[in-house]
């Protein structure tokens, strides 16, 4: 029963381990896509100053 427990405990703990990988990339991606809008608005902005 022990065995069965361990076993259950181990996959929680690589669930959880897998789910704060996914979130650590896609707040990396939506930095790097705020940057990239943000670069274009001002692009955008520029183009319609002139």
């Amino acid at each position: 029963m022990e065995i069965v427990i361990g076993y259950a405990l181990g996959a929680f703990v690589l669930v959880l381990f897998f789910i704060s990988v996914v979130k650590m990339i896609s707040s990396r991606l939506n930095k790097e896509l705020n940057k990239k809008i943000d670069s274009l608005e001002k692009r955008v902005e520029d183009l319609e100053s002139k």
